[in-house]
Protein backbone atom coordinates (compact mmCIF):
# COMPACT_ATOMS: atom_id res chain seq x y z
CA UNK A 1 0.00 0.00 0.00
CA UNK A 2 3.11 2.58 1.14
CA UNK A 3 4.39 1.46 -2.14
CA UNK A 4 1.91 2.33 -4.74
CA UNK A 5 1.32 5.99 -2.57
CA UNK A 6 4.69 6.45 -3.09
CA UNK A 7 4.77 5.82 -6.82
CA UNK A 8 1.42 8.21 -6.99
CA UNK A 9 3.16 10.88 -5.30
CA UNK A 10 6.37 10.52 -7.80
CA UNK A 11 3.99 10.29 -10.90
CA UNK A 12 2.17 13.55 -9.79
CA UNK A 13 5.84 15.52 -8.65
CA UNK A 14 6.76 14.15 -12.06
CA UNK A 15 3.70 15.41 -14.28
CA UNK A 16 4.00 18.87 -12.39
CA UNK A 17 7.63 19.24 -13.35
CA UNK A 18 6.77 18.31 -17.02
CA UNK A 19 3.95 20.98 -16.67
CA UNK A 20 6.66 23.84 -14.94
CA UNK A 21 8.63 22.65 -18.19
CA UNK A 22 6.20 23.46 -20.74
CA UNK A 23 5.43 26.61 -19.21
CA UNK A 24 8.77 27.56 -18.54
CA UNK A 25 9.80 26.78 -22.50
CA UNK A 26 6.26 28.42 -23.39
CA UNK A 27 7.44 31.60 -21.54
CA UNK A 28 10.66 31.53 -23.19
CA UNK A 29 9.21 31.13 -26.68
CA UNK A 30 6.98 33.97 -26.40
CA UNK A 31 9.94 36.03 -25.24
CA UNK A 32 12.20 35.01 -28.08
CA UNK A 33 9.32 35.69 -30.47
CA UNK A 34 8.61 39.09 -28.93
CA UNK A 35 12.66 40.05 -29.18
CA UNK A 36 12.63 38.86 -32.76
CA UNK A 37 9.02 41.10 -33.66
CA UNK A 38 10.90 44.06 -31.70
CA UNK A 39 13.66 43.45 -33.59
CA UNK A 40 11.84 43.25 -36.94
CA UNK A 41 10.01 46.46 -36.30
CA UNK A 42 13.42 48.05 -35.47
CA UNK A 43 14.72 47.17 -38.68
CA UNK A 44 11.92 48.01 -40.86
CA UNK A 45 11.67 51.64 -39.13
CA UNK A 46 15.39 51.82 -39.25
CA UNK A 47 15.31 51.15 -43.17
CA UNK A 48 12.13 53.56 -43.40
CA UNK A 49 14.19 56.15 -42.09
CA UNK A 50 17.29 55.26 -43.87
CA UNK A 51 15.03 55.60 -46.96
CA UNK A 52 13.86 58.83 -46.12
CA UNK A 53 17.18 59.98 -45.31
CA UNK A 54 18.27 59.31 -48.55
CA UNK A 55 14.91 60.78 -50.12
CA UNK A 56 15.68 63.76 -48.45
CA UNK A 57 19.29 64.12 -49.56
CA UNK A 58 18.75 63.18 -53.24
CA UNK A 59 16.20 65.66 -53.21
CA UNK A 60 17.94 68.64 -51.67
CA UNK A 61 21.57 67.54 -53.89
CA UNK A 62 18.77 67.40 -56.88
CA UNK A 63 17.59 71.22 -55.82
CA UNK A 64 21.08 72.38 -54.94
CA UNK A 65 21.74 71.22 -58.71
CA UNK A 66 19.04 72.43 -60.46
CA UNK A 67 18.64 76.02 -58.46
CA UNK A 68 18.82 78.02 -61.99
CA UNK A 69 15.77 75.74 -63.66
CA UNK A 70 13.63 76.02 -60.53
CA UNK A 71 13.98 80.00 -60.22
CA UNK A 72 12.17 79.84 -63.65
CA UNK A 73 9.31 77.40 -62.87
CA UNK A 74 7.10 79.97 -62.25
CA UNK A 75 7.97 82.26 -65.42
CA UNK A 76 6.95 78.86 -67.68
CA UNK A 77 3.91 77.48 -65.43
CA UNK A 78 2.27 80.53 -64.93
CA UNK A 79 1.90 81.28 -68.79
CA UNK A 80 1.33 78.01 -69.83
CA UNK A 81 -1.37 77.74 -67.28
CA UNK A 82 -2.90 80.96 -68.62
CA UNK A 83 -2.64 80.08 -72.18
CA UNK A 84 -4.30 76.75 -71.26
CA UNK A 85 -7.60 78.06 -69.75
CA UNK A 86 -7.60 81.05 -72.51
CA UNK A 87 -7.77 78.37 -75.48
CA UNK A 88 -10.02 76.16 -73.87
CA UNK A 89 -12.88 78.97 -73.17
CA UNK A 90 -11.71 79.71 -76.62
CA UNK A 91 -12.41 76.67 -77.73
CA UNK A 92 -15.51 75.77 -75.96
CA UNK A 93 -17.02 79.76 -77.66
CA UNK A 94 -15.73 78.01 -81.02
CA UNK A 95 -16.62 73.84 -81.29
CA UNK A 96 -18.69 73.72 -78.54
CA UNK A 97 -18.41 71.90 -75.50
CA UNK A 98 -15.54 69.57 -76.99
CA UNK A 99 -13.37 72.64 -77.69
CA UNK A 100 -11.93 72.05 -74.25
CA UNK A 101 -9.62 69.98 -75.91
CA UNK A 102 -8.45 72.84 -78.11
CA UNK A 103 -5.26 73.53 -75.57
CA UNK A 104 -4.45 69.81 -76.45
CA UNK A 105 -3.73 70.49 -80.02
CA UNK A 106 -2.49 74.56 -79.41
CA UNK A 107 -0.52 74.23 -76.22
CA UNK A 108 -0.06 70.52 -76.11
CA UNK A 109 1.64 70.15 -79.25
CA UNK A 110 4.35 72.82 -79.17
CA UNK A 111 5.06 71.68 -75.05
CA UNK A 112 5.63 68.00 -76.41
CA UNK A 113 8.23 69.20 -78.81
CA UNK A 114 9.68 71.53 -76.32
CA UNK A 115 10.07 68.19 -73.83
CA UNK A 116 11.32 66.44 -76.85
CA UNK A 117 14.23 68.70 -77.55
CA UNK A 118 16.22 68.40 -74.72
CA UNK A 119 15.27 64.15 -74.59
CA UNK A 120 16.50 64.04 -77.87
CA UNK A 121 19.71 66.52 -76.97
CA UNK A 122 20.63 63.41 -73.96
CA UNK A 123 19.94 60.74 -75.93
CA UNK A 124 22.69 62.20 -78.91
CA UNK A 125 20.02 62.48 -81.44
CA UNK A 126 19.20 65.13 -83.73
CA UNK A 127 17.16 68.05 -82.83
CA UNK A 128 16.75 69.84 -85.75
CA UNK A 129 13.20 69.02 -86.92
CA UNK A 130 12.38 69.31 -83.43
CA UNK A 131 13.63 72.87 -82.90
CA UNK A 132 11.23 73.61 -86.02
CA UNK A 133 8.16 72.06 -84.55
CA UNK A 134 8.62 73.76 -81.23
CA UNK A 135 8.89 77.03 -83.58
CA UNK A 136 5.94 76.53 -85.54
CA UNK A 137 3.40 75.53 -83.22
CA UNK A 138 4.10 78.38 -80.89
CA UNK A 139 3.46 80.38 -84.17
CA UNK A 140 0.06 78.75 -84.60
CA UNK A 141 -0.66 79.25 -80.29
CA UNK A 142 0.44 82.72 -80.98
CA UNK A 143 -2.00 83.46 -84.02
CA UNK A 144 -5.19 81.57 -82.45
CA UNK A 145 -4.67 83.30 -78.88
CA UNK A 146 -4.02 86.59 -80.92
CA UNK A 147 -7.24 86.21 -82.65
CA UNK A 148 -9.14 84.84 -79.92
CA UNK A 149 -8.48 88.64 -78.18
CA UNK A 150 -10.90 91.07 -78.41
CA UNK A 151 -8.89 94.29 -79.09
CA UNK A 152 -5.59 94.43 -80.73
CA UNK A 153 -3.99 94.76 -76.84
CA UNK A 154 -5.58 91.70 -75.56
CA UNK A 155 -4.80 89.44 -78.76
CA UNK A 156 -0.96 90.47 -78.27
CA UNK A 157 -0.48 90.19 -74.47
CA UNK A 158 -2.68 86.23 -74.97
CA UNK A 159 0.15 85.62 -77.93
CA UNK A 160 3.07 86.79 -76.11
CA UNK A 161 2.01 84.92 -72.74
CA UNK A 162 1.05 81.99 -75.18
CA UNK A 163 4.44 81.38 -76.52
CA UNK A 164 6.19 83.01 -73.53
CA UNK A 165 6.68 79.74 -71.34
CA UNK A 166 7.94 77.35 -73.93
CA UNK A 167 10.05 80.20 -75.18
CA UNK A 168 12.55 80.61 -71.49
CA UNK A 169 11.68 76.41 -71.40
CA UNK A 170 13.83 76.80 -74.62
CA UNK A 171 16.55 79.09 -73.63
CA UNK A 172 17.37 77.58 -70.42
CA UNK A 173 17.02 73.97 -71.32
CA UNK A 174 17.32 73.22 -74.89
CA UNK A 175 20.18 75.31 -75.31
CA UNK A 176 22.00 74.85 -72.54
CA UNK A 177 25.12 77.71 -72.72
CA UNK A 178 28.38 75.71 -72.12
CA UNK A 179 32.20 76.93 -71.60
CA UNK A 180 33.42 79.44 -73.87
CA UNK A 181 36.03 77.92 -76.24
CA UNK A 182 39.38 79.80 -76.36
CA UNK A 183 40.69 81.65 -78.94
CA UNK A 184 43.59 78.96 -79.29
CA UNK A 185 40.96 76.14 -79.41
CA UNK A 186 38.36 78.09 -81.67
CA UNK A 187 42.45 78.78 -83.75
CA UNK A 188 42.73 75.04 -83.59
CA UNK A 189 38.78 73.80 -84.70
CA UNK A 190 39.10 76.71 -87.41
CA UNK A 191 42.53 74.95 -88.59
CA UNK A 192 41.34 71.39 -88.76
CA UNK A 193 37.80 72.25 -90.87
CA UNK A 194 40.31 73.83 -93.27
CA UNK A 195 42.58 70.67 -93.36
CA UNK A 196 39.24 68.70 -94.00
CA UNK A 197 38.10 70.35 -96.39
CA UNK A 198 41.55 70.39 -98.71
CA UNK A 199 42.05 66.80 -98.10
CA UNK A 200 38.27 65.98 -99.43
CA UNK A 201 39.14 68.51 -102.23
CA UNK A 202 42.24 66.20 -103.35
CA UNK A 203 40.66 63.53 -103.10
CA UNK A 204 38.14 64.76 -105.22
CA UNK A 205 40.40 65.50 -107.79
CA UNK A 206 42.27 62.51 -107.06
CA UNK A 207 39.17 60.15 -107.74
CA UNK A 208 38.63 62.76 -111.33
CA UNK A 209 42.38 61.64 -112.57
CA UNK A 210 42.76 57.82 -111.27
CA UNK A 211 42.82 55.16 -113.75
CA UNK A 212 40.56 51.98 -113.57
CA UNK A 213 42.05 48.60 -113.59
CA UNK A 214 39.22 46.94 -114.74
CA UNK A 215 38.96 42.97 -114.46
CA UNK A 216 37.59 40.08 -116.39
CA UNK A 217 34.36 40.07 -114.60
CA UNK A 218 33.59 43.84 -115.57
CA UNK A 219 34.41 44.86 -112.03
CA UNK A 220 36.79 47.79 -112.05
CA UNK A 221 38.95 49.19 -109.17
CA UNK A 222 40.50 52.88 -109.20
CA UNK A 223 44.15 53.60 -109.35
CA UNK A 224 45.91 56.25 -108.14
CA UNK A 225 49.55 57.70 -108.94
CA UNK A 226 51.07 57.94 -105.62
CA UNK A 227 53.55 61.02 -104.62
CA UNK A 228 53.51 64.45 -103.07
CA UNK A 229 50.82 66.34 -105.31
CA UNK A 230 49.00 69.89 -105.14
CA UNK A 231 46.05 70.96 -105.72
CA UNK A 232 46.26 73.43 -108.61
CA UNK A 233 42.45 75.60 -109.18
CA UNK A 234 41.53 76.74 -112.95
CA UNK A 235 39.59 80.02 -113.76
CA UNK A 236 37.47 77.51 -115.84
CA UNK A 237 37.25 73.97 -115.27
CA UNK A 238 37.91 71.80 -111.86
CA UNK A 239 41.13 71.57 -109.74
CA UNK A 240 43.33 69.06 -110.81
CA UNK A 241 46.73 67.52 -108.58
CA UNK A 242 49.77 68.41 -110.20
CA UNK A 243 53.11 66.10 -109.15
CA UNK A 244 54.79 69.15 -106.27
CA UNK A 245 58.57 69.20 -104.81
CA UNK A 246 58.29 69.82 -100.63
CA UNK A 247 62.00 70.78 -99.26
CA UNK A 248 63.29 68.45 -97.11
CA UNK A 249 60.78 65.23 -98.62
CA UNK A 250 62.61 63.30 -100.86
CA UNK A 251 61.42 63.17 -104.08
CA UNK A 252 58.54 59.95 -104.95
CA UNK A 253 58.46 58.46 -107.63
CA UNK A 254 55.26 58.75 -110.00
CA UNK A 255 53.77 58.99 -113.10
CA UNK A 256 56.50 62.13 -114.50
CA UNK A 257 59.67 59.91 -113.87
CA UNK A 258 57.92 56.83 -115.87
CA UNK A 259 57.37 59.41 -118.67
CA UNK A 260 60.70 61.10 -117.97
CA UNK A 261 62.42 57.64 -117.92
CA UNK A 262 60.93 56.62 -121.41
CA UNK A 263 61.91 59.73 -122.88
CA UNK A 264 66.01 59.33 -121.27
CA UNK A 265 65.95 56.06 -123.12
CA UNK A 266 64.41 56.88 -125.77
CA UNK A 267 67.39 59.94 -126.33
CA UNK A 268 69.88 57.03 -124.99
CA UNK A 269 68.86 54.08 -128.44
CA UNK A 270 69.02 57.26 -130.64
CA UNK A 271 72.73 58.37 -129.20
CA UNK A 272 73.88 54.84 -129.11
CA UNK A 273 72.98 54.31 -132.51
CA UNK A 274 75.14 56.98 -134.28
CA UNK A 275 79.00 56.93 -134.59
CA UNK A 276 81.11 58.01 -131.83
CA UNK A 277 82.10 61.62 -132.44
CA UNK A 278 85.37 62.14 -134.22
CA UNK A 279 86.75 65.22 -133.27
CA UNK A 280 88.76 67.21 -136.43
CA UNK A 281 92.47 68.49 -136.08
CA UNK A 282 91.98 71.87 -135.41
CA UNK A 283 89.23 70.71 -132.37
CA UNK A 284 91.83 68.64 -131.23
CA UNK A 285 94.19 71.59 -131.40
CA UNK A 286 91.82 73.85 -129.77
CA UNK A 287 90.81 71.33 -127.06
CA UNK A 288 93.18 69.15 -126.02
CA UNK A 289 92.21 65.62 -124.62
CA UNK A 290 88.88 66.52 -125.20
CA UNK A 291 87.42 63.98 -127.68
CA UNK A 292 90.27 62.82 -129.19
CA UNK A 293 91.32 60.06 -126.83
CA UNK A 294 87.54 58.99 -127.18
CA UNK A 295 87.62 57.53 -130.17
CA UNK A 296 90.68 56.44 -130.28
CA UNK A 297 91.44 52.81 -131.06
CA UNK A 298 94.29 50.48 -131.32
CA UNK A 299 95.01 49.71 -134.74
CA UNK A 300 92.94 47.31 -136.94
CA UNK A 301 90.44 47.08 -133.81
CA UNK A 302 87.16 48.35 -135.43
CA UNK A 303 84.17 50.31 -134.02
CA UNK A 304 81.86 47.84 -134.20
CA UNK A 305 83.57 45.43 -132.29
CA UNK A 306 83.07 46.61 -129.12
CA UNK A 307 79.40 48.01 -130.03
CA UNK A 308 77.16 47.06 -127.22
CA UNK A 309 73.94 44.62 -127.29
CA UNK A 310 72.45 45.93 -124.27
CA UNK A 311 70.21 48.50 -124.37
CA UNK A 312 71.29 49.85 -121.01
CA UNK A 313 75.18 49.57 -121.88
CA UNK A 314 74.04 51.44 -124.74
CA UNK A 315 72.10 54.14 -122.85
CA UNK A 316 74.59 54.66 -120.24
CA UNK A 317 77.47 54.97 -123.10
CA UNK A 318 75.34 58.18 -124.48
CA UNK A 319 75.44 59.54 -121.36
CA UNK A 320 78.81 59.43 -120.77
CA UNK A 321 79.75 60.89 -124.10
CA UNK A 322 77.59 63.82 -123.56
CA UNK A 323 78.90 64.43 -119.73
CA UNK A 324 82.96 64.54 -121.60
CA UNK A 325 81.42 66.32 -124.65
CA UNK A 326 79.78 69.03 -121.77
CA UNK A 327 82.75 68.97 -119.74
CA UNK A 328 81.35 67.04 -117.00
CA UNK A 329 83.67 64.31 -116.98
CA UNK A 330 87.61 64.18 -118.30
CA UNK A 331 88.05 62.80 -121.50
CA UNK A 332 89.72 59.94 -119.94
CA UNK A 333 87.91 59.18 -117.25
CA UNK A 334 88.50 56.30 -114.78
CA UNK A 335 85.89 52.93 -114.37
CA UNK A 336 85.39 54.55 -110.86
CA UNK A 337 84.57 57.90 -112.34
CA UNK A 338 82.18 56.47 -114.52
CA UNK A 339 80.28 54.41 -111.89
CA UNK A 340 80.27 57.10 -109.86
CA UNK A 341 78.71 59.66 -113.03
CA UNK A 342 76.09 57.27 -113.70
CA UNK A 343 75.22 55.54 -110.18
CA UNK A 344 74.80 51.96 -111.72
CA UNK A 345 76.83 49.50 -110.59
CA UNK A 346 80.30 47.87 -110.99
CA UNK A 347 79.98 45.52 -113.89
CA UNK A 348 77.64 47.77 -115.54
CA UNK A 349 80.34 50.78 -115.36
CA UNK A 350 82.85 48.27 -116.08
CA UNK A 351 81.15 47.55 -119.47
CA UNK A 352 80.69 51.20 -120.52
CA UNK A 353 84.51 51.89 -119.90
CA UNK A 354 85.09 48.75 -122.13
CA UNK A 355 82.81 50.23 -124.79
CA UNK A 356 84.22 53.57 -124.90
CA UNK A 357 87.92 53.02 -123.86
CA UNK A 358 88.65 49.75 -125.51
CA UNK A 359 92.66 50.42 -125.19
CA UNK A 360 92.50 52.55 -121.14
CA UNK A 361 94.80 50.70 -119.06
CA UNK A 362 92.55 49.56 -117.18
CA UNK A 363 90.75 47.28 -119.85
CA UNK A 364 93.09 44.68 -120.50
CA UNK A 365 92.75 42.15 -123.02
CA UNK A 366 91.31 39.23 -120.80
CA UNK A 367 89.54 41.74 -118.52
CA UNK A 368 86.23 40.49 -118.07
CA UNK A 369 84.74 42.63 -114.91
CA UNK A 370 86.10 45.37 -112.74
CA UNK A 371 89.28 44.72 -110.70
CA UNK A 372 89.12 44.68 -106.78
CA UNK A 373 91.69 47.36 -105.40
CA UNK A 374 94.51 45.88 -103.18
CA UNK A 375 95.59 47.83 -100.36
CA UNK A 376 99.03 47.47 -99.15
Amino acid sequence: MSTWQEERRANRAAEAAIRRADKDAEAQRRRADQAAAVQLRQERADTARDRRVRAVKAAGAWVRSNVLELLFVPVIVVPAVLAWTAMAAYGQEVFGPAGVLLPLFSEGAMWTFAFAVPMAQRAGRSTGWLHLGVWVFAAVAAILNYVHGQTVAHGVVMALVSVGGVVVHQLITASPLGRRPTRAERDHARLQRLAARRVVAVRRAAVRQAAAALAADGTATLVHAPGVVRLRRRVLGRARLVPAVVAGLPVAGGAGDSIAEQIAAEIGEYLGALPAPRPTADAADDRPGTGAEIGARPAGTAETDTAPTDPKITRYSARVRAAIDGERLPADPSRKQVQRFLRCRAEDAAAVHRVLFPAHPDNGPDDDGPREEVTA
